[in-house]
């Protein structure tokens, strides 16, 4: 055996004991939660941010349907509008035509 593989044995031998020993007193347990931990409360977040953009997406969507709505009933009631004018405008145009 090389010597540097000695010293990866060493080193592993190092390490699961270093582990073991943050098993037994409970370390390895409670560091695992507090990650679980963050993990959730970054999950919450990310999802409460996500709904916000749906629900900001849905308030625009609906805006702009009501808006369309709005106009479209505009355009039909001016279009109305213009041809009662038109014809009121003509007349008085053709009445004026005639004393010229």
């Amino acid at each position: 055996m090389h010597a540097h593989h000695i010293w990866f044995a060493v080193g592993g031998a190092a390490v699961a004991g270093t582990v073991a020993k943050l098993a037994s007193t409970g370390l390895l347990h409670k560091g695992a939660v507090a990650v679980a931990t963050c993990a959730m409360k970054v999950d919450a977040a990310v999802t409460a941010e996500t709904q916000s953009i749906v629900d900001d997406a849905n308030d625009a969507t609906a805006e702009a349907r009501r808006r369309a709505k709005i106009d479209s009933a505009v355009k039909e009631r001016l279009a109305v509008e213009e041809a009662r004018i038109r014809e009121e405008v003509t007349a008085k145009v053709d009445a004026e035509g005639c004393e010229a």
